[in-house]
Order: C-alpha cells, then sequence, then structure tokens
C-alpha cells in the first residue's frame, strides 16, 4: 500500500498505472446529475479557485482527499478506484474540455488514448464506455466562445448514437460538460496548470490497495468504514465553517468556558437541538434532516430585512421553492446572515429543554400554538400562508430583539395583539407581507409593554388593518382601565370564528372608539361586562370555529333577512354569505363591519342578537320571528318564504338585473352556470307544497338554464276536452309571462280549439298572459278551476 502522503493530480494517475477503469460495481456517474446541483456547483468553484491563483501561491496545491482502489494486471497495470469515481470522472471531463480550448489537443490525446481507446473508460455499461472513447478523439471545430450549449453540440455529431440517451452515466457527462462550458468558456491557459506536475493545482492522495482483487467483499468492508454526510450534516459543517469568521467578538458560555458562535451551535446541534428534533425523525432511517432544515428556512423567512432590494425575491423563493433550500442556496442569497443565526439560536434555546418535544411558553389557550406551529413547519409540505409568516416572525423576533431577558407575560402579551393584527390583515401579495413586517419591526422596543404602547392614542402603528390597529387600541384601553376586561377580551379572542376580532361585540355593548374610559367607575365597567357577556353568548349560538352553524332550512339567514337586507355584493353578485374568513362576501366580513355599506348591515346583526336568547329553543325563535315578519320587500319575502331557494344557491350568490327587474339564484357564481329565477322558482316550490289544490292543473317541473339564450321557467299541464295543453311559467320584467309552449312540434287543431277556449289564442296567434306577481297564484287556481268546471 502505497503511502498515505502520497500526493498526485490526474496526469500521474495515468502515468503510474496507464489507465483509469471504473469497474462494474460501482454505480453511475451522478455529480452530473441535475439534483446534484450543489455539489457539482461548489466543486467545479473550488478547482476553478485554485486554477486561478498564481503557480507559487502557499495555499495551493488544492486537495480532493483520499482516492483509494486497488491495481488490476502487473506488466501493464489499470487503477480501479474504490472511492473517487465522481471526483475522477469530473477531472476526465475538464482534461478534455480545456484541451480544446486552450489548444492542447496533441498532448491531450498523448495523455488520455491508447490503441484508439480512451485511457479512462467505464465497465459499468459498455455504453458508457464507448461514448469515453468517442469523446476523446473528438475535436471540436468551433470556438468555445461561439458555442451555446456544449451537449447539444456533442449530441449533433454523427458518431452520437441516439440509444445513448438512455445511459445515466451518459447523459450525466453531458449536464456536467454543459457545467464546466458555463464556468470555464472565457478562461485560457488553464489546461497546463491542470497537468502541471512541478507546481500541481488540483491533487489527490491516492492509496493503492495493492495485492487485492475488488471483490464485493472488499467493496463492502472499505464503505462500512463511515457513512457518506447526509445534506444537512454537509450544510452544517459549511455553516459552522462560515460562523467563524461571522462573529469575531461575540461568545457564549458553556461547559464553564466562554466558547466561539460556532462552537456553541455546534454544541448546541449535536446536544439539546438534536433531542428537539429527535421526536420529528423520519422513522425509516432515524434522520431530522428534513425538519431541521424546514424549520432554518422558516427562519430565513422571517429574518430577512423587508427594507432589503432583494426581499420580495427572497420571499419567494423561500416560500416556493420545490426542493428544500441547500446550503448553496442559503449562502448564495446571503441568507445565513447575523439576523439569521442569532435568531436560529434564541428560538431553538426556547424551545429546547422539554423531554415531551418543544417547550412551550405560552399559555395552552393563547392563539399562537407553539408545539401545533412547530409541527406544522416540520411536517407539512404547504408554504406558510403570509398570516402564519407574520405571526412566526412576531415570535421570532421577539426572542433575538430581548434575548437579555424579559418576563413570560410580556411574550403573551405581545404575541396576543401580533397574532390579532396578522389574523385579520388581508395578505393578497409579497408587499403585504413586507409591510407587516416593517410595521412588527418599528413595534419592537415597545414589544415588552405592548399593551401600554397601544392604549396611549398617539402611538404610531403601521403595517396591519386599520380597523384592527384601531381595535387592539380599544382592547388595550379597556384592559388599562380595568384589569377584569383582560379575562372577557381573551375569552372571546378565543373563539375559533372570531380569531381575535371581536371589535363587534364591543360595539354591540355601545362602547365605541374614543370613550373615555378612563372616567369609568367599577359599576360602568361590570355593566358593560355584563352585556359583552351577553352578546358573546349570542354571537356563540350562531357561530362555531367554521363559521355560521347550521341549522334547518337555513333559518338563521331566513330570520335575518326578515330584519334587513344583509346581503353583501363581490362584483356583479349579491352573496348570502360564506364562512371562509378570506372571502370579501363572508360572515367574518359582516362582523368586521369595515366601510359604510358593512357597517350598517352588521346593524341587522345586532338586532337579531336582541331578538334571540341563547338559553332558550333557536328554531322555535326565529321560526316565530319569520312568522310575525311583515311589510317585507317582495323579493325578501320570497326568499324568505322558500327556503329550497337559499339551497339552490350552492355558493350563496344571487344576481339583481337592474333592467329586467330579474333576481336569478346561481348554483355557481356565473350566469353562464346552471341558474333560476327567484320569483317563478318561489312560486314553483309554494305550490308544489300544496298539489291537491291545484286539480286539473298538473305541475311538471322547473326548468333552470345557463347562459342568456332562455329564461328559467317551470311547466304546469291543463287538460281541455281531453287534449293535454303544455304551459310554462316565467317570471319577467316585473310580471309574469304565461303561455303555451309547443316544444317545436306543430299545433294540432284539437289543440288550437283547447287553447282558443282557454283564451291561450286568438284567431291563428298564440296569445301570452301577463299576470302581476301578486295575482298569479289565484289566476292559476282560477284557470285550473275553469277547466275543471268545463270537463263537468
Amino acid at each position: 500500500m502505497s503511502a498515505l502522503d502520497s500526493r498526485i493530480n490526474f496526469k500521474q494517475l495515468l502515468d503510474r498505472h496507464g489507465r483509469v477503469c471504473i469497474p462494474i460495481i460501482q454505480r453511475d456517474y451522478a455529480q452530473g446529475r441535475p439534483e446534484e446541483e450543489e455539489v457539482r456547483q461548489e466543486f467545479l468553484q473550488a478547482i476553478k479557485v485554485a486554477l486561478d491563483k498564481p503557480a507559487d501561491d502557499p495555499s495551493l496545491p488544492f486537495n480532493l482527499d483520499f482516492i483509494y482502489g486497488s491495481v488490476e494486471g502487473r506488466e501493464t497495470t489499470r487503477f480501479l478506484p474504490l472511492d473517487g469515481q465522481q471526483r475522477l470522472t469530473t477531472l476526465f471531463l475538464l482534461h478534455w474540455y480545456l484541451a480544446w480550448v486552450d489548444g492542447r489537443w496533441e498532448r491531450f490525446s498523448d495523455m488520455l488514448i491508447a490503441e484508439s481507446k480512451s485511457r479512462f473508460f467505464y465497465r459499468v455499461r459498455p455504453s458508457s464506455n464507448e461514448f469515453f472513447d468517442a469523446l476523446v478523439s473528438y475535436l471540436p471545430d468551433e470556438d468555445a466562445t461561439d458555442v451555446t450549449s456544449l451537449s447539444a453540440l456533442i449530441t449533433d455529431q454523427p458518431w452520437y448514437f441516439r440509444s445513448w440517451r438512455l445511459d445515466p452515466t451518459i447523459q450525466s457527462a453531458l449536464f456536467m460538460l454543459d457545467a464546466i462550458h458555463d464556468r470555464f468558456a472565457s478562461t485560457a491557459d488553464l489546461f497546463e496548470r491542470l497537468v502541471s506536475e512541478s507546481q500541481p493545482a488540483i491533487t489527490f492522495q491516492l492509496l493503492d490497495l495493492e495485492n487485492f482483487g475488488l471483490s464485493d467483499d472488499l467493496y463492502i468492508k472499505m464503505n462500512s468504514r463511515g457513512k457518506p454526510l447526509t445534506p444537512f450534516e454537509t450544510f452544517k459543517a459549511r455553516y459552522e465553517r462560515e460562523l467563524k469568521s461571522q462573529f469575531v467578538s461575540r461568545s457564549y458560555e458553556f461547559a464553564g468556558a466562554a466558547h466561539s458562535v460556532a462552537e456553541y451551535v455546534a454544541w448546541r446541534m449535536d446536544n439539546a437541538w438534536a433531542d428537539l428534533f429527535w421526536a420529528a425523525r423520519d422513522k425509516s432511517n432515524n434522520q431530522f434532516d428534513g425538519a431541521i432544515m424546514s424549520v432554518f428556512r422558516a427562519v430565513a423567512l422571517v429574518t430577512r430585512s423587508p427594507e432589503s432590494e432583494q426581499y420580495l425575491e427572497d420571499i419567494e423563493r423561500l416560500r416556493q421553492s420545490e426542493r428544500a433550500p441547500n446550503y448553496s442556496d442559503f449562502h448564495a442569497r446571503n441568507w445565513l446572515d447575523e439576523d439569521f443565526t442569532l435568531s436560529v439560536i434564541a428560538l431553538l434555546d426556547t424551545w429546547s429543554g422539554c423531554s415531551e418535544g418543544v417547550q412551550t411558553h405560552l399559555p395552552e389557550n393563547h392563539p399562537f400554538d407553539e408545539r401545533a406551529f412547530f409541527q406544522k413547519v416540520v411536517t407539512s409540505k404547504k408554504s406558510l400562508s403570509y398570516t402564519e409568516i407574520v405571526q412566526f416572525s412576531a415570535y421570532a423576533l421577539f426572542l433575538s430583539f430581548n434575548e437579555d431577558g424579559y418576563e413570560v407575560k410580556h411574550l403573551q402579551d405581545w404575541m396576543r395583539v401580533a397574532f390579532n393584527l396578522a389574523e385579520n390583515t388581508e395578505y393578497n401579495r409579497t408587499e403585504d407581507l413586507q409591510r407587516s413586517i416593517s410595521g412588527l419591526q418599528e413595534l419592537l422596543p415597545q414589544s415588552k409593554d405592548i399593551l401600554a404602547y397601544f392604549a396611549d392614542a398617539d402611538s404610531m402603528v403601521a403595517g396591519f388593518s386599520k380597523q384592527q390597529i384601531e381595535e387592539e387600541r380599544l382592547k388595550a384601553q379597556l384592559i388599562r382601565a380595568e384589569a377584569s376586561w383582560s379575562e372577557c377580551v381573551y375569552r372571546a379572542e378565543a373563539h375559533g370564528y372570531f380569531r381575535g376580532q371581536i371589535e363587534f361585540l364591543i360595539n354591540f355593548c355601545g362602547i365605541e372608539i374614543g370613550v373615555p374610559l378612563q372616567n369609568w367607575n367599577d359599576g360602568q365597567h361590570r355593566e358593560m361586562q355584563e352585556r359583552f357577556q351577553e352578546y358573546l353568548a349570542k354571537a356563540s349560538t350562531m357561530f362555531d370555529e367554521r363559521g355560521l352553524k347550521a341549522l334547518p332550512d337555513f333559518i338563521w339567514e331566513r330570520a335575518l333577512l326578515c330584519i334587513g337586507d344583509y346581503l353583501l355584493s363581490k362584483g356583479r353578485n349579491y352573496s348570502l354569505l360564506v364562512n371562509s374568513s378570506t372571502d370579501t362576501v363572508s360572515w367574518k366580513r359582516l362582523l368586521r363591519g369595515a366601510g359604510e355599506y358593512t357597517f350598517a348591515r352588521r346593524k341587522l346583526l345586532k338586532q337579531l342578537f336582541d331578538h334571540i336568547d341563547p338559553t332558550a329553543n333557536l328554531v322555535t325563535q326565529l321560526s316565530a320571528l319569520i312568522d310575525d315578519a311583515t311589510e317585507l320587500d317582495p323579493w325578501v319575502e320570497a326568499l324568505v318564504q322558500t327556503p329550497q331557494a337559499l339551497a339552490y344557491c350552492q355558493s350563496r350568490c344571487l344576481r339583481f338585473d337592474q333592467a329586467t327587474e330579474q333576481i336569478y339564484l346561481l348554483s355557481k357564481t356565473q350566469m353562464n352556470g346552471m341558474h333560476a329565477e327567484l320569483f317563478s322558482y318561489a312560486l314553483y316550490h309554494k305550490l308544489k307544497a300544496d298539489v291537491d289544490r291545484l286539480g286539473a292543473l298538473e305541475l311538471l317541473y322547473y326548468s333552470e338554464v345557463s347562459g342568456s339564450e332562455s329564461e328559467p321557467c317551470f311547466y304546469i299541464s291543463l287538460t281541455k276536452n281531453e287534449v293535454p295543453l303544455p304551459i310554462s311559467v316565467r317570471f319577467d320584467q316585473g310580471q309574469f309571462v304565461i303561455a303555451y309552449e309547443s316544444f317545436g312540434a306543430d299545433l294540432q287543431e284539437s289543440e288550437a280549439k283547447a287553447l282558443r277556449a282557454l283564451g291561450f289564442m286568438e284567431g291563428e296567434d298564440i296569445q301570452e298572459w301577463l299576470v302581476d306577481r301578486e295575482e298569479v297564484e289565484s289566476w292559476l287556481l282560477e284557470l285550473a278551476a275553469s277547466t275543471v268546471s268545463e270537463v263537468g
């Protein structure tokens, strides 16, 4: 076996052993695969840096560590690498490339070709061997600077077989050649630096395992000496190296002495932090690389400076990347800055130390659930929402800003306010997120007494919903004026649907922004708290954590319509309201009451609350309210009396056509979807509820339509002189239109005679009846009765 300090370069390896053969038990060439971007780029960059240095630079040669393997043959030998296949293949490709670029083809041929074959070859696949033989004999005619894609140039040659596209080693080699071309195309005179024996730039330590054949046993034994570094272990090693130059004067105490930041991070990573992530490990291999890298990604998200020019791009890269960022990503984008490291230390130290996973510092009923958030970050494949990023930013910023110490109550108050602000601010773009992060950073100096800051009406707060900012001010003033308000407020904020937005309850009590709360006595506070609790109880009977509680026949909506028109507009539609809190026509938006239009409709909800007793049967109370309702607008009355109409609106949307006075029930959200017309639909279901009174009139079916070519209607059948007559009933421009329907069939004389008798035909012209909405029901019943009397 050769000495351990036997440092040689690639040319000297060939001089010593004649040929390099990648044995059949090795895998395909992998360093050029697309997914190996980080390894590839870092390796090529390190080589280029070494080749660019002066030959007498004391840091040279750049050493590629050990390459070991066995030697076959006696007089003519060949080296079979056991470890080092990837590095040697890349070096071979680099020699070919630089020989072409520098015009040193003759010397390359002398070095790499013997008997018209490549002295570097693969036994893994015959096709790989054929490719390398062809490549060493191919000298491109083009100048390197004129070639856009080197792989395209090679695959376009007549000697390149199409079947080679199925060989992973060849495809990986082509990918690597493109990477080499991108980095070395404009260089000059590097080939001589690469092959120099007197002043080598790139070397490795060769271990010749002489007197051994390369058996499977040997391969297994050698590889059992260690495992390849996992992606996180690679990240950790490079990160710790970077930390040595990043924090020069800062130190941490542990093990009875002061240590550098790099040493502290390494120590914590191998001990307390590892214990934290152990519960989130991949059970198949007992690794937690994915979990800790997910947390690092989240920390990078919340430590990007909103003032940075690359903030928007950084956030999108960190949120949308299909793969987890690696060290190259972190390093290239400068994500491993001091803010990142200090936040990692503060965060992981805060979370560590609990045998059951995350050490929590907020009470169980706090809106920001530390354990749940940690689990989501380490297990979910979905990106954090903008709201979650802001809330996590608040948590991480507090910990790093107050690293010298804080009371747990300070953290609880800060996170409650930050959670409410983020939860009830609308985020549509990254710029919205950027404003909130800036707002949080401006609030940090007040983070240990955030309620006092918000209680000051003149304090500056920006970056969040103005309405929610004012709500937080009002709640802070109440709590500061009388401590017993905190229990009332926190209990209401914890409601799963309200989630911190409870100004409507305060308003329903009669408390408005600007009221001099400091002048209230204890009795006034108690009175208002009792009202608050009453409205909270009523609101809790109407809403659960998902939104509006379902009661039979849409009775909540119908009762509220009896009090007034509460619908909110969205585009060309009006909505009966949905539960999704992010929708602009949600119940949550109604509760928010932003703007005069929505605020006026929120008052209707207070009136409904004032009608109900949460301890009594709600259906009975709401039904009585509906039964007692009078003087309703016709469209409201139609909706209230027809729960089937609300059921039809699957997306909760109605369309009001002012030109034709039509009101359409939409099954989806647009008229090109199926839709019905409100008044005809209501009449159809009213008739259907009591078909016995229709006599000779047979109710057929309701015809919903899509598009605008026809109008919704329902069909009835009348029999006159034993002739059945199909009749349509539709609503148009404020009146019902009742007409005979032939459905395209020729009119028979018997039908014409029956239509004339019933007034649907005059002479040869078919007539339509226009009937007022208030009279249509009686008109139809009279028509049915006249038919019966004729038959009798």
